[in-house]
């Protein structure tokens, strides 16, 4: 009887040191995956949240920027914003032809704000021959131009455009 009363001692024993073991072990990843400065007592002050940026799927401003687009400008930039054949080579008159809208040429170097005023004021003043539509087109015309445009763009361009243009604004802002 005494053996017996020794060996359910050691069980019971052995029973309760998984559960303690277990609760240890716990505790050590616990306190060793946690944040320093959390357990000094700071408090974090501000949280990073990486976004990337994706164009807004819009059908109707798709629709309305690409019949706009080939009223006023796929005569000259191409249908599909292809651009004019030699469009890197200067003119008789030294001017360049109209370049791809479409993320093959360099459209998508230009801040919003450079774009805009491109399509609102033209090129004339600049030595190009693309005319200003701000009296022909409203604000909201020209950003659904612009919607259209960028929709051609590939995935891996407008993130660079955007990246650039919100680098932009952040310093005109400061």
């Amino acid at each position: 009887m005494v053996i017996m009363d020794i060996n359910m001692h050691y069980y019971e024993k052995k029973q309760m040191r998984i559960p303690i073991m277990t609760l240890t072990l716990l505790l050590l990843f616990i306190v060793g995956c946690s944040d320093e400065s959390q357990q000094a007592g700071s408090v974090e002050t501000s949280t990073t949240v990486t976004v990337e940026p994706v164009l807004k799927t819009d059908p109707v401003r798709y629709t309305r920027g690409l019949k706009l687009y080939q009223q006023t400008c796929g005569a000259c930039h191409g249908k599909q914003g292809e651009g004019a054949p030699g469009w890197q080579q200067r003119d008789k008159q030294g001017k360049f032809l109209p370049p791809p809208l479409n993320g093959s040429g360099h459209t998508w170097h230009h801040p919003k704000a450079v774009l805009l005023d491109i399509i609102n004021n033209g090129t004339l003043r600049l030595g190009g021959n693309m005319p200003a539509w701000k009296d022909k087109l409203s604000d909201d015309q020209i950003e659904d131009i612009l919607f259209w445009v960028q929709s051609q763009w590939d995935k891996e361009i407008f993130q660079a455009w955007y990246s650039n243009n919100q680098a932009v604004e952040d310093n005109v802002s400061q």
